[in-house]
């Protein structure tokens, strides 16, 4: 039988936790072009999570449950928008955000949950996460 079972790490901090689902290099030997999915929760209201930007790496976000606000910026042009995100809706909205562009989720409601998918992996060692703080 062709099966595996492999733990999936909870981290765990005040704003709620992360737990990496996928990692393409956890795929076919990491001859995967799978990049990473990934699950996130915000325990308490007026938490954030992000603040920072990826030079390198693309990402998509779906609110799950609760209401979350996204703070946008272009780190080159400094445009900015924010938008709010409900996980309460019939319909999800998947957020896309691109190379160079700062983003932030601030938690509007307890128990807001949200998974996310990122063209490349997260590895400890290079992380291509930029600080770049943007929401309060």
């Amino acid at each position: 039988m062709d099966y595996k079972i492999d733990k999936a790490v909870k981290r765990r901090d005040e704003r709620g936790f992360l737990v990496d689902f996928l990692k393409g290099d956890e795929v076919d030997g990491g001859n995967s072009s799978l990049g990473q999915i990934y699950f996130v929760t915000f325990e308490k209201s007026g938490k954030t999570r992000g603040n920072h930007y990826h030079k390198t790496k693309r990402e998509w976000f779906v609110v799950l449950q609760g209401k979350l606000r996204l703070v946008l910026e272009d780190i080159k042009t400094k445009e900015h928008k924010e938008i709010l995100l409900s996980g309460e809706n019939d319909e999800y909205e998947r957020i896309y955000v691109g190379k160079n562009i700062a983003h932030a989720f601030i938690s509007i409601s307890p128990g807001a949950m949200m998974i996310n998918y990122a063209d490349k992996p997260y590895h400890f060692d290079d992380t291509d996460t930029f600080s770049y703080i943007i929401g309060a």
